[in-house]
C-alpha cells in the first residue's frame, strides 16, 4: 500500500514539476489490451499487467497481483466473447517512467454457450510504469456507468 501510495504521489509530482512527455505508456497498453480481449487471447491481455499489479473490475474487490489477475480474465474470457471494445473520450499523460490514461470504454459481451450479447458502458482510470523498457498496467480500475434513470412521470 505505501508503494503504491509513493507512486501515485511521485506520479502527482513529476506532473506539477514539468510538462508530459509524448504519448505511449498507457495509450500503448490500452491498444494492446484492446486487441488482446478482441482476440480472446487471455495471454495477451495478462501480459498487459505487472506482476504486482491491481486491478478493479466492475462489481469487484481487487484483484491483486498478476497470478490472481490471470486467472480472472481467463475465467472471463472462458465464459464470455467480447465482440466488441470501444475507448472513447480518453486521456493519456506521461512523464519518465510513469504513464495515467482515463476515459471511457463500451463493451459488448456474448455468451459463448449462446445467448443475447451484452453492452456494458462505463469509466476506467489506470496508471502505467516502464519496467525493464515494456510498459504495464500498475493499477487498473474500471466502473461500470449507473442505469439509466426511468423518466420522471409528468405532474398531474
Amino acid at each position: 500500500m505505501k508503494r503504491a501510495l509513493s507512486i501515485v504521489l511521485l506520479f502527482c509530482l513529476t506532473f506539477a514539476a514539468g510538462p508530459a512527455l509524448a504519448a505511449g505508456g498507457a495509450k500503448d497498453l490500452d491498444t494492446a489490451f484492446t486487441k488482446a480481449m478482441l482476440a480472446g487471447d487471455a495471454a495477451a491481455v495478462a501480459a498487459c499487467y505487472a506482476d504486482d499489479a491491481v486491478l478493479v473490475l466492475p462489481g469487484s474487490s481487487a484483484i491483486k497481483g498478476k497470478k490472481a489477475i490471470t486467472e480472472a480474465i481467463e475465467g472471463f474470457l472462458k465464459d464470455l466473447k467480447v465482440t466488441d471494445l470501444v475507448i472513447t473520450d480518453a486521456h493519456y499523460r506521461t512523464a519518465g517512467q510513469l504513464s495515467a490514461g482515463w476515459g471511457h470504454f463500451k463493451m459488448t459481451t456474448a455468451p459463448r454457450a449462446g445467448g443475447a450479447a451484452t453492452t456494458e458502458t462505463g469509466t476506467f482510470c489506470e496508471i502505467a510504469a516502464e519496467q525493464g523498457g515494456v510498459w504495464k498496467y500498475i493499477s487498473d480500475h474500471a466502473s461500470n456507468d449507473p442505469p439509466p434513470t426511468a423518466a420522471a412521470a409528468p405532474k398531474k
